[in-house]
Formats: C-alpha cells, sequence, structure tokens
C-alpha cells in the first residue's frame, strides 16, 4: 500500500536503494508484477519463487553482469 516504483520498493522490503539490489532480490521484485497486492515479495510464495527464478534464467541467458557493464547500465 503506497509503494510506487522501484526505489520505493526496494526500500520497503530490503532496505537499501534499488542500485545496490542483488539480482535475486531484483528478480524478486520483478517477479510480483503484474499484480504486487496479490503477489507479495515479502513472503513470497512458491509462484513467486518460481517466476524469481525463470526472471534470473533470462538475466543470465540475456548476458547478466557482464552485458550490464559492458553497456554501462548499472
Amino acid at each position: 500500500d503506497g509503494i510506487f516504483g522501484v526505489e520505493a520498493a526496494a526500500q520497503r522490503y530490503f532496505h537499501k536503494p534499488a542500485s545496490q539490489l542483488t539480482p535475486g532480490e531484483a528478480a524478486l521484485l520483478a517477479a510480483v508484477l503484474p499484480n504486487p497486492i496479490r503477489y507479495r515479495a515479502d513472503a513470497p510464495s512458491g509462484y513467486v519463487r518460481s517466476r524469481q527464478a525463470w526472471i534470473l534464467r533470462q538475466m543470465r541467458q540475456l548476458g547478466g553482469e557482464g552485458f550490464m557493464r559492458e553497456h554501462k547500465l548499472y
């Protein structure tokens, strides 16, 4: 309730700025979309965990952190 955007979600659920999220934490926040009221980052269900794992696999297949560094995306 009242959490809008990745920065606010990172602060609320992980007590740190979005720029310091681990890939797993970022994937968990992405996994609860498009319905963060039904799916919860602070008490992830098995379904949310499986979505998180899928997102992490997609991140790796797309180049992972090396791609991010090479293109100065973080």
